[in-house]
């Protein structure tokens, strides 16, 4: 066998009768790769089409097409025949991770002649012709495409892909890229950061430019800080600028959260609103079979993609400003989540965190290329980047001694050319390196510090549980020390629907819901709920001030968790506002590790 040389999955294209199949199964062998034929996964209707000699439709292929990435991401890296015919077809193949094709490019003649000799194959010579007309050739930015003449003789076709996989990729590159892993950037850095973004913005030929930051969840991304600064800027240019920002189904800023979020620049004024349940337009929909493709038959119910009305409001240019961190529904937060999550509607916020919660949160953190990652980025790349220009702006920011660093920034533009994913691939394997801390040994004691002014319900306070969970032992106690914590949920039929049913786990959520239509109805409700609990593994206890306005001991005891008074265990465990995330000692000399600020991080034990 001959020594592997690429860690790409890689995908052998072109049409029928071009010997896909052939060469897939001869590379994957000399590589010592799983071998995946995307014909294996076509439904029986598809079959029975070609069959037919009908060809197939684009809904006929987007089912198709997510199973095959479905099997293909969790067997990577992965040698996968795949007809990958037009740049979407090849843009969501992309999905899976690191990618490489093999174009084998083919004469109608020649493939005609090919395919009136195979024998049994339920897509035959009739499908030449309609494959050649829908075939897009490979555009010039799509650099991770090697061509290669179908009718080589076959050894030299084998030994020279090998050679061009044993070479390094090109690949796009970021629109911008600052800093780096070691890199502290500070105030003039991020002058000069949104100095040049603004450049971006006037090249683009830009008038009316809508900024999307975060809300104060993420003040510690810096995005808003680099948001105001753009907003100043344009201004100053002429530019008409408005301010939406990514509250998903979090409640509306007040100017506190505003100056939190904004470095004390600016208060909630001019603000737009998103309102998550009635301000939203539909773009369109994921069928039901597409969905139960991509995440193998755990979530198979049509999926509407909506997102703000006021995202659609003829905007030259949108500028998604956010942080890449490990997350709990999409695996890493960021990028094309911003928009059909952080302004998307019920039913998209719902799937997706459902869909998260049922694949499981502790599979998911972290990952760059997972079934909800697949669901928002299609939805984007099918139903929203068609309507907008995007310029996405990524920030990487890691907890250490020093406090919050911001590391990195990296920009791109959003649908072709594919510098918004460059961008976002760049952040993610920095963040992976460095918001991702791996513990020798699980952690049978644990707190974490809830910021009062970030951290106000346990919707949001419960990033606790999801960055700490994977560094806990079975029967550990993590302790949440939220001073600021004072209801449940951001909206009050949220918050009713967490005080009746509670954190009680997977089988919990599911056998209520199946008896509560409200709960049925509100499926991100139902998602967080189960990431909320720990299964019964280790125990969740909430220390809070109930003088000050702070959830009562009968209020967190009804929903499953623990409580003790916020006073008596800081004094216990010797830990403030200021204590740095790492290990500690409590007052009787005991070990337990500390984290500062969950947002910016994941815990995981070896």
């Amino acid at each position: 066998m001959a020594e592997r040389t690429t860690v790409a999955t890689v995908v052998v294209m072109g049409v029928e009768g071009s010997g896909k199949s052939t060469l897939g199964g001869r590379l994957a062998r000399a590589l010592g790769l799983p071998f995946i034929d995307a014909d294996d996964f076509h439904s029986e209707h598809n079959i029975s089409k070609m069959r037919r000699g009908v060809a197939l439709t684009d809904d006929d292929r987007r089912p198709w097409l997510a199973a095959v990435r479905r099997a293909a991401r969790a067997a990577s890296p992965a040698v996968v025949a795949c007809s990958a015919l037009t740049r979407a077809h090849r843009d969501g193949l992309r999905l899976i991770g690191e990618v490489r094709f093999v174009w084998l490019r083919i004469a109608e003649a020649d493939a005609l002649a090919r395919c009136a000799r195979r024998k049994d194959h339920f897509a035959g010579s009739a499908l030449v012709a309609s494959q050649l007309a829908t075939l897009q050739p490979p555009e010039d930015d799509e650099v991770d495409v090697a061509t290669f003449e179908a009718t080589a003789p076959p050894d030299e076709l084998l030994a020279t892909a090998l050679r061009v996989l044993a070479e390094p990729a090109d690949q796009v590159g970021p629109l911008g890229a600052w800093g780096g892993p070691d890199a502290a950037l500070e105030g003039g850095d991020l002058d000069a950061i949104a100095d040049a973004l603004t450049g971006s913005v006037l090249d683009a030929g830009a008038d009316r430019v809508l900024l999307v930051p975060p809300d104060q969840t993420r003040a510690f991304a810096r995005a808003g800080e680099l948001t105001w600064r753009l907003e100043r800027r344009l201004t100053q240019r002429g530019c008409e600028v408005a301010m939406l920002p990514a509250l998903g189904t979090h409640r509306a800023m007040d100017d506190d959260d505003a100056r939190l979020l904004f470095g004390g620049q600016r208060d909630a004024r001019g603000l737009m609103v998103h309102d998550w349940r009635d301000g939203v337009s539909e773009l369109g929909r994921l069928r039901a079979d597409e969905v139960g493709a991509l995440s193998g038959g755990l979530l198979d119910s049509e999926v509407v993609v909506e997102v703000a009305a006021a995202l659609l409001d003829d905007w030259d240019l949108v500028v998604s400003l956010g942080q890449v961190v490990p997350h709990e529904v999409a695996g890493l937060a960021g990028y094309t989540k911003n928009l059909v999550v952080g302004l998307g509607g019920p039913s998209f916020i719902g799937a997706s965190h459902l869909l998260g919660a049922l694949v499981g949160i502790e599979t998911i953190m972290g990952e760059p290329a997972n079934p909800v990652r697949d669901l928002v980025d299609t939805a984007f790349d099918r139903l929203v980047a068609p309507r907008l220009q995007v310029l996405f702006v990524l920030t990487v920011v890691e907890d250490g001694p020093r406090g919050e660093t911001l590391r990195a920034v990296f920009s791109g533009r959003g649908g072709t050319g594919r510098s918004g994913a460059a961008a976002f691939r760049e952040a993610t394997a920095l963040s992976r390196r460095r918001n991702i801390t791996v513990v020798d040994e699980p952690w049978v004691r644990a707190s974490c510090w809830l910021n009062a002014r970030e951290y106000r319900s346990t919707w949001l306070g419960n990033k606790a549980v999801y960055r700490a969970r994977r560094a806990l032992a079975t029967g550990a106690e993590l302790i949440v020390l939220a001073p600021g914590v004072e209801r449940f949920g951001e909206d009050p039929a949220i918050d009713l629907l967490i005080r009746r049913h509670g954190y009680l786990g997977r089988d919990a959520v599911l056998a209520a819901a199946a008896d509560d239509p409200e709960l049925l109805a509100s499926p991100g409700t139902m998602a967080h709920l189960i990431h909320g609990s720990s299964e019964g593994r280790f125990s969740i206890t909430y220390c809070t001030d109930p003088d000050a306005g702070g959830l009562t001991p009968e209020e967190l005891e009804g929903v499953g968790y623990g409580w003790r008074p916020l006073a008596d265990e800081l004094a216990r465990l010797g830990v403030d506002a200021t204590t740095p995330t790492g290990p500690a000692l409590d007052a009787r000399g005991e070990r337990f590790a500390h984290i500062a600020q969950p947002a910016l991080g994941l815990w995981v034990a070896r």
